[in-house]
């Protein structure tokens, strides 16, 4: 009768009926107690896993494991604590706990000859050298051990979160080329191969449709999360799923679809937020960087903020967009030193906001070194995305200085690889740019051609924030003719230009003139506007050029 009930609940795993399979199991441990149940308390695990019921998982595998033990069954009990490493980091964001159940699960192989239990664990361990401690050279070699082990041993699940993980390990390492290549391996696996566990196919994908979010590979994004999408519809796993929603989200957002990456990004971040809020801050971050793009700030603040140190960067932005470029620099520089040297990936999104800044703060050198790490990041990765987002910061930066010529080639190159790399908003934002330089070097003709581009394509995809920036220039080159010159600003304008030429940011000149923030901000931006040049820095630069400091 046990034996039904046992394999009444396997089969139950087997087809997605996770009511039927916790049903058969409660049976097993009912009729033969813990001690003589660590087959189905195990199984019961995963039926509670897979409707994201964190006590019912939780309390299930702890008994498991201790059924184990108690039988001597030291390799199951380390992969059941493994297992409980991961719950206790994405059910309850307690990721010391589950490092304490990890060294646990090692303890327990140290004498046990190879077997597929030591697989799991070093997968396992590998997510949290990725997620957890940002080290992904250690992610990268216990993966691709799992996933050797997984070959010689034909456990195909091994193999192809190894290869899944180990590829984006390399990914974020720079290593595109070669990481790409096991991840498009690892997916074949994963999608056409009998696995033992149905997780072990959305472990494989997420891998691949994040490697391509964070390198803006966005056609092969779409064909495999149409693959996810078969697999949700099957499986009912949306609350599992919510990490590649949230990363097919972005890829919506990148390539125009606002509407749509709404939805999933929405979504995404609800189902994480529900079930395993441990995971849910790539999915805030995203969301938050639409809303920044729809104009929607504070909405955008509130998420960055619960998203806690994944938010770092996108208030960093917030912040130079208010102009405190020093609040800017901070936080760039705070997420640079919690980032290892080899995850370059995760390292160019702090790098650009930290040449923005200080470009902002006049301070040149430090800006054009950060651009240069920018270069050296995206020449190992290369796709056109990325090396549009790098020529754009490189872009800015001559402008800033004063290169107008330098400002137009970069701008051209950037406009050209958001074209290819199918991301119309980036394009637009590089077209903007494009003719300010384009106004700076006298090909007014040009600049206006650009700037209508511009104008088109921020007002289909709803970004109020870049339109209202863009007639702003549009109202300045208006009245300003051919030169701006001195007398276009207010004494108190050029007050205020004089103490950001010191990089003091917008509160400290409000607390130094006894006015508001708001009242500094507002007087930047129309001395910005007087003298049509698209930063901070680049009004001081031309200020200096005119005698005006």
């Amino acid at each position: 009768m046990q034996a039904d009930q046992l394999e009444r609940g396997r089969a139950a795993l087997a087809r997605g009926d996770w009511a039927d399979a916790a049903a058969g199991f409660e049976a097993v441990v009912a009729a033969a107690g813990d001690a003589n149940a660590a087959e189905a308390l195990e199984g019961l695990g995963w039926a509670g896993w897979w409707t994201s019921d964190a006590a019912l998982t939780i309390d299930a595998r702890e008994r498991a494991f201790r059924a184990y033990r108690a039988r001597g069954e030291d390799c199951a009990a380390a992969r059941v604590a493994a297992w409980l490493a991961a719950d206790y980091r994405e059910f309850r964001c307690e990721a010391a706990v589950g490092q304490g159940w990890l060294r646990r699960a090692h303890r327990l192989l140290e004498d046990a000859p190879e077997q597929a239990d030591h697989g799991w664990v070093r997968l396992l361990d590998a997510d949290f050298a990725l997620n957890v401690d940002g080290d992904p050279l250690r992610a990268e070699r216990l993966s691709l051990s799992a996933a050797e082990l997984g070959r010689r041993l034909g456990v195909a699940d091994l193999e192809a979160i190894g290869l899944a993980q180990g590829g984006i390990a390399l990914v974020l390492q720079g290593r595109v080329a070669d990481g790409m290549r096991r991840l498009d391996e690892a997916s074949v696996i994963a999608a056409s191969e009998d696995l033992l566990l149905p997780v072990s196919t959305i472990w494989s994908l997420c891998c691949l449709i994040s490697a391509c979010d964070g390198v803006g590979d966005f056609p092969r994004a779409a064909q495999w999360c149409e693959t996810m999408r078969t697999f949700n519809d099957r499986w009912g796993a949306r609350q599992v799923v919510g990490v590649c929603r949230s990363a097919y989200g972005r890829v919506l957002a990148t390539r125009g679809d606002w509407p749509a990456a709404d939805v999933e990004l929405t979504a995404a971040v609800g189902d994480l937020q529900a079930s395993r809020p441990g995971m849910a801050g790539g999915g805030l971050v995203r969301l938050a960087e639409l809303r920044i793009r729809q104009g929607r700030a504070e909405e955008a603040r509130a998420l960055l903020e619960e998203a806690g140190p994944a938010g770092l960067v996108g208030l960093g932005q917030l912040a130079l967009d208010g102009g405190d470029a020093r609040a800017a620099a901070d936080a760039a520089e705070r997420v640079l030193r919690g980032v290892p040297a080899d995850a370059a990936l995760e390292r160019l999104p702090a790098y650009e906001l930290l040449a923005r800044a200080r470009a902002s703060l006049g301070e040149a050198d430090a800006a054009g070194a950060a651009c240069a790490a920018i270069e050296t990041a995206v020449a190992s990765i290369d796709t056109p995305y990325l090396r549009g987002r790098a020529r754009l910061v490189a872009g800015e930066l001559a402008g800033a200085r004063g290169d107008h010529e330098e400002a137009r080639r970069a701008c051209e190159d950037a406009v050209d690889c958001f074209a290819k790399g199918s991301a119309p908003y980036e394009a637009a934002r590089a077209r903007s740019a494009l003719a300010a330089a384009l106004d700076a070097v006298g090909q007014r003709e040009l600049a206006a051609a650009e700037r209508a581009a511009a104008r088109e394509t921020f007002a289909l995809l709803g970004a109020q924030r870049d339109l209202e920036r863009l007639d702003a220039g549009d109202a300045a080159g208006t009245a300003g003719g051919e030169s701006a010159a001195s007398g276009e600003l207010s004494p108190r304008e050029l007050e205020v230009l004089r103490l950001v030429a010191q990089g003091l940011s917008d509160a400290e000149i409000a607390e130094r003139l006894v006015v508001s923030q708001h009242t500094v901000h507002r007087h930047v931006a129309n001395v910005r506007t007087k003298l049509r040049l698209p930063s901070r820095a680049a009004a001081v630069a031309h200020a200096a050029r005119e005698g005006l400091l």
